[in-house]
């Protein structure tokens, strides 16, 4: 690594793979409304593992949601009428909102103001009020809202209708400037937003497609054909994938029908059905990876080979194996131009920079060392203190320096070792 003043010190990126595949039943899943069961189910990112959270969650479920930060999940009944909140382990049931609603269908969440939004097909409404019900609110009056999203970063309101074959938009907190953004089609459902790809996401039911369009206007794009009866879908943008489940209401026999699949975002892969269920109406994910093998089952197809997806491995051939992806936060399939690590001289210092995955790992331990032979190497030298760390929503970005006088250390290397281990 060079400094302007020339090559004092060297920073190696070492892998060293002691154990994985400890898995944690506390994240990385995705729960679904199951209507025709009348349960909340929950699996792993591909479909394993499925399980029954609430067995006995209405006689009708429909749209759910799910805050992690506040260990909430939201979920609309509309044989009861109501609209239910709960623990994300599916204790501490509690009805929020149950009374004036006719046909609660599909809910979105604001986050940051502690909001829940819900469809009502059959009072012709679109509301919202805070998580506990309280300052109940109709938000816009439009023609049997089905499915909505929302778009926080643009302040917009996206939701399809039941039966007329429309997408519409509006501007919020007040859904001000109502835009008919797609028409013509034949019974749209399970509308999402992408806002930093630019572009939003949808089901049509009739038609048996996953579709989408460009936010600021294009031609439609079909991503997968061949399908049952899509209904609700949810996206991983990080991971850059689309999710959705099949009713299979239609029985003609198409691709996944009473199922949960998976896509890709842009719809290069092949269609993948993850899990059987009874007839699936909506979804959510829970995208927090606590170990390796949950990355994996979250990044790669259930039938890729290990030799794609173990920790050594380079599928896109950068340089950084899934463990250093897996480590920094990145996607193993898109080619990563950034340097991992920087080694910069402020003297009397270096300082070493490095972005590690915001994700709570467990499996992971990263210990800088230092060597003046590269045969002995001292771990975590005193002479190595932490600056900052600054979070984003992905990643931590970590800077440290260490104490650096040529005349002593001259030829000194620095190596950050990264181990996957048993957590």
């Amino acid at each position: 690594m060079h400094s302007r003043r020339g090559t004092f010190i060297k920073c190696i990126a070492m892998i060293w793979i002691l154990a994985s595949g400890i898995m944690d039943t506390r994240a990385g899943k995705m729960l679904i409304s199951d209507r025709g069961a009348s349960r909340i189910r929950i699996a792993d990112l591909d479909g394993s593992n499925l399980r029954t959270l609430i067995p006995s969650a209405g006689t009708n479920v429909r749209g759910i949601a799910i805050d992690i930060k506040r260990n909430l999940l939201f979920y609309a009944d509309n044989g009861g009428n109501v609209i239910y909140q709960a623990k994300l382990d599916g204790s501490d049931r509690e009805p929020i909102v149950s009374t004036g609603l006719r046909f609660p269908a599909d809910l979105a969440l604001d986050k940051d103001s502690s909001k829940i939004y819900w469809c009502d097909r059959d009072t012709d409404r679109i509301e919202r009020s805070d998580y506990n019900g309280e300052n109940r609110e109709t938000v816009i009056e439009t023609e049997s809202p089905y499915y909505l999203d929302l778009d926080l970063t643009h302040k917009k309101l996206y939701w399809g209708d039941f039966s007329g074959g429309n997408i519409f938009r509006a501007s919020l907190p007040n859904a001000e400037n109502t835009e008919n953004i797609v028409s013509g089609l034949i019974r749209t459902r399970g509308v999402k937003v992408d806002p930093g790809g630019g572009y939003f996401y949808w089901c049509d039911r009739e038609t048996h497609k996953i579709q989408r369009k460009q936010i600021n206007g294009g031609d439609i794009e079909d991503l997968y054909t061949g399908l049952d009866t899509p209904h609700g879908m949810t996206l991983d943008i990080n991971a850059k994938k689309v999710y959705w489940v099949d009713t299979g209401t239609n029985s003609i026999g198409g691709t996944g029908a009473k199922a949960v699949s998976r896509g890709d975002m842009d719809g290069s892969g092949k269609q993948e059905v993850l899990s059987s269920l009874s007839q699936p109406w909506d979804l959510t994910l829970d995208t927090r990876i606590k170990n390796y093998g949950e990355w994996t089952k979250r990044r790669f197809r259930k039938d890729a080979p290990t030799i794609l997806t173990s920790p050594g491995s380079d599928p896109d051939n950068d340089q950084k194996s899934n463990l250093l992806e897996y480590f920094s936060g990145t996607n193993p399939f898109i080619f990563g131009k950034k340097e991992m690590l920087s080694l910069i001289r402020s003297s009397p210092y270096m300082e070493l920079s490095y972005r590690m995955t915001s994700q709570p790992i467990e499996d992971i331990r990263v210990n800088i060392e230092s060597s003046e032979n590269l045969l002995d190497w001292a771990i975590n030298p005193k002479d190595v203190e932490e600056l900052e760390i600054n979070l984003d929503e992905e990643s931590v970005l970590i800077n440290q320096r260490f104490n650096y006088q040529a005349g002593e250390k001259k030829g000194r290397q620095i190596r950050l070792r990264i181990s996957l281990i048993d957590p």
